[in-house]
């Protein structure tokens, strides 16, 4: 296909040698007018767009076209040579004789005279130059000729002025059609490169919408007025200078925006892949839950003070693993904030962190599988969240086997990062926590025992009795000496959330500022019955009650009776074991 130009000469002599230089280009069809000034930018307004490639006019003239269309303006340029052609030309005249024009001419006039060592006065006009008065003066001066452009040449010539035209010679226009040659070689390439990636992202399942920093669009796929409204909703947001995904309803349908800044050329542009949508879970159904970061940080400061008991060298650990590994399992104890560390960790991270979104291994069932891969809104196809998978270490060796075997074949890690929290104390085979390191590539971190942070226990039990006066609206001021030192030698195998809960016991039935020995001794009582309770639950306890629903005492009595049995009838080492008196032992014992 061959190169189309349009040519606006501002004079007839350049309008014949724009004709001349464009039959020597085979591959290029120009069509050729003459017009001046405002006339020329209007004839160009009126053709530009019948297919032309680009537009080559002259001096003034293509500088009122470059401000009206939206195509290549090329200046057909006056080059030193056609210059010095004039001066030449005027010397076989006169010597008398001055150059007038705009920069375009009188810049390569001066450096001509400069290098040449010619004394020529030369006058370089501007928009507001009285041109008129310039001529009446060199008249008066007795100047027999002026070397000038076009809109000069047109004004001397009512004066009576002699005058050459400098034009452009013949290289300086053919310059011209290679430079516009090429620029629009250039431009259409540009343009073949910019339709097909269009038409390929026309094709794609996602719209498609880019914007600039002043919300103009770019690009989109979008009908007129859901691009209107997506602008609105986006211009709304306080902040676009980070990636994320947004989820907004538009006419009673959801879509999800994936929103990606480009800095091109030192511009911002946002790149927005827009989706139907079913909107986010909110709250717990189906045993998953979605969190915003500031809904993360809420949950950290005000409800789960656990956080505060990271240790700090698990703090700096989780810091360091976030930025090598994109699977992580956090494992230890019942207790022992693991759901807490791996809030932390969400909160590290500074990538994949839009949604925390927690699933419950112990409520997964087939219809959370389907949910979970659910090709509009399930968590497992959204991009750059962090996954956090709880409890995982209930989940079967056949669901354990789907859920690695669902993340390698989605390449889910590429797009989110995956959190999972195993439980030791309920943990089934160990190779379920071996298969996750070991397949995913995942980090592992320990969450310790409260057993193995005795010097750090006497810190946090003033910190959750601080907790618990506030939520209880007590005004508990610490414990008596012995009551505490009989608290902390304890080892809490149920760890914060026991030691939690037990605290907050305290705190309620405390009925004075301090809370007694005699209370933590009787708290301890039921902890090591629960305790006991614990380890004998390899033999099954059954109550035998039917008529009436078991108390507490009597939950406690059979725990008593089977620890009695254990021991083939000891009652001083049965007592020993739960930690309780031989007369407490005698009262379960005796009463029906």
């Amino acid at each position: 296909m061959r190169t189309k130009f349009l040519g606006i000469a501002p004079y007839e002599e350049l309008n014949h040698s724009m004709n001349v230089v464009s039959d020597q280009f085979e591959e290029l069809q120009a069509d050729i007018y003459t017009a001046d000034l405002e006339e020329g930018q209007k004839l160009a307004v009126e053709l530009f767009s019948d297919g032309y490639d680009a537009i080559i006019s002259r001096g003034g003239t293509a500088d009122l076209i470059r401000k009206a269309v939206s195509i290549p303006v090329i200046d057909v340029s006056i080059s030193i040579y056609d210059i010095l052609g004039a001066i030449r030309l005027a010397e076989n005249y006169t010597t008398n004789f001055a150059i007038v024009g705009y920069a375009s001419i009188t810049e390569k006039a001066h450096l001509l005279c400069d290098i040449l060592g010619y004394k020529i006065k030369i006058i370089t006009l501007t928009n507001t130059t009285d041109t008129s008065k310039i001529l009446d003066d060199l008249v008066e001066e007795q100047y027999e000729m002026i070397l000038c452009d076009a809109i000069t040449n047109r004004l001397a010539l009512t004066k009576s002025l002699n005058t050459i035209l400098i034009t452009s010679g013949f290289d300086s226009i053919k310059h011209a059609f290679t430079e516009a040659l090429t620029i629009a070689t250039y431009l259409k390439q540009a343009q073949q490169e910019y339709q097909m990636l269009a038409e390929s992202l026309k094709s794609q399942r996602s719209d498609c919408l880019i914007i600039d920093q002043e919300f103009h669009v770019f690009f989109s796929t979008l009908n007129p007025a859901l691009e209107k409204a997506f602008l609105l909703f986006l211009q709304a947001k306080k902040s676009l200078t980070e990636e994320n995904q947004y989820y907004t309803t538009i006419r009673g349908k959801s879509y999800s925006i994936e929103l990606k800044p480009l800095l091109i050329d030192e511009q911002f542009y946002y790149s927005c892949a827009i989706n139907t949508s079913t909107p986010p879970i909110v709250g717990n159904r189906l045993g998953i839950l979605y969190q915003k970061r500031s809904e993360v940080e809420e949950s950290l400061t005000t409800k789960l003070l656990f956080t505060k008991f990271i240790q700090q060298s698990t703090k700096q650990e989780l810091q360091k693993l976030a930025d090598h590994y994109q699977g992580m399992i956090i494992f230890g104890e019942t207790g022992t904030a693991k759901s807490s560390m791996a809030y932390q960790a969400y909160l590290n991270k500074k990538t994949h962190n839009n949604f925390l979104i927690s699933i419950d291994s112990k409520l997964i069932n087939d219809k959370m599988w389907k949910f979970l891969v659910n090709p509009s809104n399930g968590p497992f196809v959204d991009v750059n969240n962090i996954i956090l998978i709880e409890h995982v270490e209930q989940l079967s060796k056949q669901d354990i086997d789907q859920l690695i075997t669902i993340i390698q074949n989605t390449r889910l890690l590429q797009r989110n990062h995956v959190i999972f929290t195993y439980n030791t104390n309920r943990a089934g085979e160990a190779s379920t926590y071996e298969q996750l390191i070991t397949e995913l590539n995942c980090a592992s971190i320990y969450a310790p025992a409260i057993r193995e942070r005795k010097n750090e226990l006497s810190v946090i039990t003033t910190l959750l009795l601080n907790k618990m006066n506030i939520e209880c609206n007590k005004e508990i001021m610490g414990f008596d000496p012995k009551a505490i030192k009989e608290f902390l030698s304890f080892d809490w195998p149920g760890n914060l959330n026991q030691l939690q809960a037990a605290i907050k016991e305290l705190v309620i039935h405390a009925a004075t500022h301090y809370i007694t020995e005699h209370q933590v001794s009787e708290l301890l009582k039921k902890e090591r019955l629960i305790q006991s309770f614990s380890i004998s639950n390899q033999t099954p306890i059954t109550l035998q009650l039917t008529a009436e629903q078991p108390t507490l005492f009597d939950y406690i009595k059979q725990i008593v009776l089977n620890v009695l049995e254990q021991n083939n009838g000891n009652q001083t080492k049965t007592a020993e074991q739960l930690g309780i008196s031989r007369t407490t032992l005698w009262r379960y014992l005796k009463e029906e």
